[in-house]
């Protein structure tokens, strides 16, 4: 595979880059350490199950390379960056943007996909595994495509342990052990960091620094006064859906519960977002109703993408790159 690079970043999982190919195509390649005791063929079959999704929240990899030395997954490059860069490091437009119906917007584009996910990998202990906002990358209409996902069985175990945030949860934490409701716990944390503005301490190893959200989520709502987790910027211009934040705010304290059993699954977090967003929908039009009847008494007196992972090898007659038609 032939392309001129820049590196867009590093993490746990590997270093991401920006290439242009030979045709002018500009992809993000990802190039993940730690596989180097999954075999080709275990490699291959969890890619081609990956590349069979098709969800408008999830971003699938258009094509991968495989050596036993280095292993390559291609994806559409999505020039806006993630929801880390544009929530806690980008103060400009994109942030600014950042208003609670956008807000509410990524939320619940995070759980239809992630609820999708649940559904078409549910043969992973943990289907996403490692969802926070440097993994939830944003389109130029604040769509959120979730990435890095479906990686637990294709990384060394202490590895993973390491870098991946389901094993932050604290059945991890405290009994090693991961379940689809590590993935809940990983959502609850990132509807707080949404609803708060603040960075989560849970995302660093040593927790030293950014906000412990856990711990402010779980006092604020034993002292019944949701409210005060809200980032400003979002309840400014939009009081009256003051009780659908709340409403947000002691969900994802659900969400959080140091006991997986106490959290919902997936699937009925998604129906709870919904009904969320629905009553927050419907408060907003009735306000605008509202406010267009007072102005005429006083003049008058958000692309499925498709395609599965084939065996077609490249023209270069490479047999360890394959690509989606």
């Amino acid at each position: 595979m032939k392309a001129a690079a820049e590196v867009m970043g590093n993490g746990g999982m590997g270093s991401a880059y920006k290439a242009v190919m030979e045709n002018g195509a500009v992809v993000a390649v990802k190039r993940v350490r730690e596989m180097n005791r999954v075999g080709k063929e275990t490699f291959e079959v969890e890619m081609r199950q990956l590349g069979r999704l098709n969800h408008p929240n999830v971003l699938p990899p258009l094509a991968y390379h495989y050596r036993k030395e280095e292993k390559l997954l291609i994806s559409e490059y999505i020039p806006k960056g993630s929801l880390l860069y544009i929530l806690h490091g980008d103060r400009g437009t994109d942030n600014a943007a950042l208003n609670w119906p956008t807000r509410l917007k990524i939320i619940q584009g995070i759980a239809r996909g992630m609820a999708y996910l649940h559904a078409e990998l549910n043969s992973i202990d943990v289907p996403h595994g490692n969802l926070k906002s440097g993994n939830v990358l944003l389109t130029n209409d604040f769509d959120p495509l979730l990435v890095d996902y479906g990686f637990i069985p294709l990384v060394n175990p202490s590895h993973a342990s390491q870098t991946m945030f389901a094993y932050k949860s604290p059945e991890a934490l405290l009994q090693r052990q991961v379940s689809p409701k590590s993935d809940v716990y990983c959502l609850g944390i990132i509807i707080l960091e949404l609803l708060s503005g603040k960075f989560p301490s849970q995302y660093l190893n040593n927790t030293k620094g950014g906000t412990d959200l856990v711990l402010w989520a779980g006092t604020i709502v034993r002292e019944d006064v949701p409210a005060s987790i809200l980032d400003p910027s979002i309840t400014e211009g939009h009081k009256a859906e003051m009780l659908e934040m709340e409403r947000m705010v002691r969900l994802a304290a659900e969400l959080i519960e140091a006991d997986p059993d106490r959290r919902p699954d997936m699937k009925e977090a998604a129906k709870r977002i919904e009904e969320v967003v629905a009553a927050a929908d419907a408060c907003r039009k009735q306000t605008a109703g509202a406010s267009s009847v007072s102005h005429t008494a006083l003049v008058t007196g958000g692309a499925p993408r498709t395609g599965s992972i084939t065996e077609r090898s490249r023209s270069t007659g490479d047999n360890n790159s394959f690509a989606i038609s």
